[in-house]
């Protein structure tokens, strides 16, 4: 690792300001050293919001979990989300969208993008987001939610609404495929 400042003197490194510190890094520090850094202070500010606590007698830093990644980057990745949608929505424009139907993963972009938005999806609502026959979509969203993507809430305030919503297990599989595409 390339260090910042050599000093003698650790009291020195105390009166430094942060933009005694940024200015030496501009003028020392190749740009791809600079987001090393960078993404290291990330990593190391993610695992203090995590709650973060020195283990006993182990290393005194945690890499954040996958599942906090993608959540730190939800906007991006939801972003990319309705960027997909919008993309398969031109494509029909040219070419039957029946040639490419896929309710689930409609479906799996859909809730993504709303999680993004903290925002909830009732069944009715994603039924029609899948672009497929209601009895479709309800089969697909029973196969989700056997595979632990997705999981069924019932409306506290009016028992005949179902919302559906991804489980940390979605996040992170369609979060984990957005953030590689």
């Amino acid at each position: 690792m390339k260090s910042i400042f050599k000093m003698d003197n650790c009291k020195d490194m105390l009166t430094l300001t942060q933009q005694d510190i940024l200015d030496h890094v501009g003028d020392a520090w190749s740009t791809g050293e600079m987001r090393g850094l960078g993404a290291a202070l990330l990593r190391l500010a993610d695992a203090i919001d995590q709650d973060w606590r020195p283990p006993s007698g182990g290393p005194a830093f945690r890499w954040p979990s996958k599942l906090s990644r993608i959540e730190r980057d939800l906007y991006i990745l939801g972003d990319k989300a309705r960027q997909i949608c919008e993309s398969r929505k031109r494509r029909a424009k040219f070419i039957p969208a029946s040639l490419f139907a896929e309710p689930a993963w409609e479906m799996l972009l859909e809730l993504f993008q709303q999680h993004a938005g903290r925002a909830r999806v009732s069944t009715t609502s994603l039924c029609i987001a899948s672009g497929s026959p209601c009895t479709t979509a309800l089969r697909y969203i029973a196969e989700l939610e056997a595979v632990g993507l997705v999981r069924r809430v019932p409306a506290e305030h009016d028992k005949r609404v179902t919302f559906v919503e991804l489980t940390d297990d979605g996040v992170l599989a369609v979060g984990s495929y957005l953030a590689d595409v």
